[in-house]
């Protein structure tokens, strides 16, 4: 990955120039946690609110459990918590993150300390009928291949749906997997919105799949 700058808030760009590596990105967050959504609201990030609303166009029923994949301080929960949606999961790698989440109010349970390559070991029963992973999928944080993971959380027909910002789509093997998703019957896009509204930095991508059966 190329060491130009990205971001002009130096934390998030630094996020950006992570190696992907578990352990070095939960060190990163746990240090930013205390700082991250003051970070964020100054970057004019709108990932959250753009994904919780989406969500709620396909997925109207406030009853439906949902997962909150890569929550981070809790801000997609809150957006989904304002629409009205009750039964909201969460997990995050960095343990700092997922206590600001739990103090957000807005979920029924967080777990922190969860690498998202292996969240199907800590969800073996998982049933969902929504995975949301919104600021997860950027550069130096997790493979696009993660995306076969979170299909394993989602129900049969389950939606998931995530946000890219476009310099991961455009550098990462991301539109390949989708596309191998589909084709082999796993997986149905619903949804697309390309460069949409992401941050003050950048746009991003959004997408919203539906799981097959």
């Amino acid at each position: 990955m190329s060491d130009e700058k990205i971001s002009n808030n130096k934390a998030i760009d630094a996020a950006l120039h992570l190696n992907g590596n578990p352990q070095n990105v939960k060190q990163f967050y746990d240090d930013w946690a205390k700082h991250y959504n003051l970070d964020t609201s100054s970057s004019e990030y709108s990932g959250p609110a753009i994904g919780a609303k989406l969500l709620s166009e396909y997925l109207p029923a406030k009853d439906s459990r949902l997962l909150d994949a890569g929550c981070g301080t809790g801000l997609v929960g809150i957006e989904l918590h304002n629409l009205g949606y009750r039964h909201v999961d969460g997990f995050d790698l960095s343990d700092a993150m997922a206590e600001k989440a739990v103090a957000s109010g807005a979920y029924r349970q967080v777990i922190g300390g969860i690498d998202m390559m292996r969240a199907a070991e800590n969800y073996a029963d998982a049933n969902y009928a929504a995975i949301l992973s919104i600021g997860v999928f950027t550069l130096g944080h997790v493979a696009p291949e993660a995306l076969i993971v979170l299909l394993q959380l989602a129900s049969p027909g389950g939606l998931l749906l995530v946000s890219t910002r476009t310099h991961y789509y455009d550098q990462t093997n991301f539109q390949l997997v989708i596309d191998e998703l589909i084709e082999s019957g796993q997986l149905e896009l619903l949804k697309v919105i390309r460069d949409a509204p992401y941050n003050n930095d950048g746009d991003g991508h959004y997408w919203v799949m539906r799981k097959a059966g």
